[in-house]
């Protein structure tokens, strides 16, 4: 299974460099060649990922296969925090800290994140979750959950099919 879906081609690249960053972080033991193979990681994410895209997407960042990106454009995303498989995330979405101190989102399984939402803080969403458009997640919510607003509210509990 591809480690992602996204069909645009800003999304492919940005996928692209993000892939070889982490495939750096993950095979390379030797120090010394990690860091000089991760100059070109290091120039592409500058001028494409932050500097055309105005995203912030590390390749320490830990994430499951199939995740989708409809126009990648300033989604800002922690390099610790966890996006589980099949996650689809939406321009200017943030996920990360409030704070300094503290803990970091865990995104569950086939999550799908509208366009402008924010997810701070310790907390975990769980599978099947749908996050509306500019919805603030400041607390865990349980699967199959309807979060909208600000501060984010469960609106229901029942599957809603992504």
């Amino acid at each position: 299974m591809k480690r992602h879906k996204s069909k645009e081609i800003w999304a492919k690249i940005l996928f692209a460099i993000y892939s070889y960053g982490h495939y750096i972080k993950t095979s390379i033991r030797q120090p010394l060649l990690r860091k000089i193979l991760l100059l070109p990681y290091a120039i592409l994410d500058f001028l494409i990922v932050r500097g055309v895209l105005n995203c912030l997407f590390p390749y320490q960042l830990e994430v499951g296969k199939g995740l989708t990106i409809w126009h990648p454009y300033g989604i800002v995303i922690h390099s610790q925090a966890i996006i589980g498989e099949n996650v689809t995330i939406r321009q200017h979405v943030t996920i990360g800290k409030a704070h300094d101190e503290g803990g970091l989102p865990i995104i569950g399984n086939n999550v799908s994140i509208g366009a402008g939402a924010i997810i701070i803080d310790e907390i975990k969403i769980g599978d099947n979750t749908v996050i509306g458009a500019n919805a603030v997640v400041t607390k865990s919510c349980p699967e199959n959950a309807v979060l909208v607003g600000v501060p984010a509210k469960n609106i229901s509990n029942s599957h809603v099919e992504m």
